[in-house]
């Protein structure tokens, strides 16, 4: 009756009233990219049968583990891969899968570290151990699914904190070995000045910071940019960039273009495409050059990777509007750093098939495979921002997502960062229920 499926079967053996697993799965390529599939959660298990062209997958999924955290977890068939069968149904016990594969990528972990002279301390060799053990006798049960999975998801609990033992004493060794950087920026958000007392404001912010960002949102700001075609609101910006370079701050300006629908007024939704590269041609010439060098860093395009797209262009368009716009960036003046922008490191939107709260009209790209083309079409910037916001991840997961982006050769920047003390969906929109009868996130529940 049913051909080419493949099912993993979880088994919750974890106490507590749950969720244990979301039906949010997402389906990846060996890159780690998502791409659409019909994977789907049903009564008897995640289920995939169309892979939409591509040959094999790994999956991705939320999954309680007691003693650690409710996160996504990666499980690729201990980096082998899974291909859907020809004329059958094959059938995988879930909890063994994310043990599997959890105790493969801390090998391969470790193998990439060696030549570093990076050494584990005794306590995170004994985790690793303990895991691999764990899928040892998990093997030995498969003849019974049921014990099977409960050994294999004690094993996953300790071989996941393996992994973060891993991650934080590899980076502790890192610094240790590099030692301090005085030039090391670290900022925020200034919109605060128009919110707060301002002299409250800048105590605070020259406490912890030497780097501010200036926002330009056409509407929905502190204080609205260009809210009415033409009429850009420089004067307060003014101000507090003065304020700002007063006190050594160095400053960013952000965005020259960011399209979501918070943040796009109708007059810029309603242009032609030949309209709108001529807006963001002047547009980026007036503004950057309003400010000249008093502004070291521009943000030149924010989440233009078929997430925010209110114009609703298709992916030749945005790399040339990409283009163009870092181009008059450039010529304006040539000494200001550009950065390119992206969020959703892990393009959830991918499987769902969205721009935020719209239906994508083209196929979707994760942020490295538009930083990617960006690379290809030699548009010309410097900074690839990444956008780091609760995303739902192990360290691991988290960090090579970041570390994906060595192979450019630019500089990163971590151009938003941020974690929830309330318990936060993916757009900052708390749903009315209480999150502490939910399984903790990561180690414990969120609070300030």
């Amino acid at each position: 009756m049913f051909e080419n499926r493949v099912i993993f079967k979880p088994y919750f053996v974890q106490s507590g009233r749950g969720p244990h697993i979301k039906e949010s799965i997402l389906s990846l390529d060996r890159n780690g990219d998502p791409f659409h599939s019909d994977v789907r959660y049903t009564k008897e298990g995640i289920v995939l049968s169309d892979l939409e062209g591509k040959e094999e997958f790994a999956l991705s999924l939320r999954w309680n583990v007691e003693g650690y955290g409710f996160l996504y977890m990666p499980l690729d068939n201990g980096g082998e891969f899974y291909r859907l069968p020809n004329q059958n149904t094959l059938e995988y016990n879930l909890n063994f899968e994310l043990l599997k594969t959890r105790v493969a990528r801390n090998r391969r972990r470790l193998i990439s570290f060696n030549n570093d002279g990076f050494k584990l301390s005794h306590e995170a060799k004994y985790l690793i151990e303990l895991g691999e053990q764990y899928l040892e006798d998990a093997m030995a049960a498969e003849g019974n699914p049921e014990k099977c999975a409960k050994i294999s998801q004690i094993g996953l609990k300790y071989s996941i904190k393996a992994s973060e033992f891993i991650e934080i004493e590899k980076s502790k060794f890192d610094c240790s070995k590099n030692g301090s950087r005085n030039n090391f920026l670290f900022g925020c958000d200034t919109r605060g000045y128009f919110q707060m007392d301002q002299d409250l404001f800048f105590e605070r912010f020259t406490e912890l910071f030497n780097y501010g960002t200036i926002t330009h949102y056409l509407k929905g700001d502190a204080v609205n940019f260009e809210e009415v075609e033409g009429k850009k609101q420089f004067v307060e910006r003014d101000l507090l960039l003065d304020k700002l370079l007063d006190k050594g701050i160095t400053v960013e300006g952000r965005p020259l273009y960011w399209v979501h629908t918070w943040v796009t007024p109708e007059w810029l939704k309603n242009k032609t495409y030949s309209e709108l590269l001529k807006y963001v041609e002047n547009h980026v010439r007036e503004v950057v050059g309003h400010y000249s060098d008093r502004i070291k860093v521009w943000e030149v395009v924010n989440e233009l990777h078929d997430w925010a797209n209110e114009n609703q262009l298709n992916h030749e368009q945005t790399i040339e509007l990409t283009k163009l716009a870092c181009d008059v960036a450039r010529d304006t003046n040539p000494n200001v750093k550009l950065l390119i922008n992206n969020c959703c490191p892990f393009a959830e939107y991918i499987q769902k098939g969205m721009w935020h709260d719209k239906k994508a009209k083209f196929p979707q790209r994760t942020p490295h495979q538009f930083t990617q083309q960006l690379i290809d079409a030699e548009v010309d910037f410097d900074l690839i921002g990444v956008q780091v916001y609760f995303v739902h991840r192990t360290l691991t997961e988290a960090i090579q997502s970041i570390e994906r982006y060595k192979q450019f050769d630019k500089k990163i920047q971590l151009a938003e960062v941020g974690a929830p003390s309330y318990g936060i969906t993916q757009e900052f929109v708390s749903e009315e229920k209480d999150f502490s009868q939910e399984p903790y996130e990561w180690h414990r529940h969120w609070d300030e």
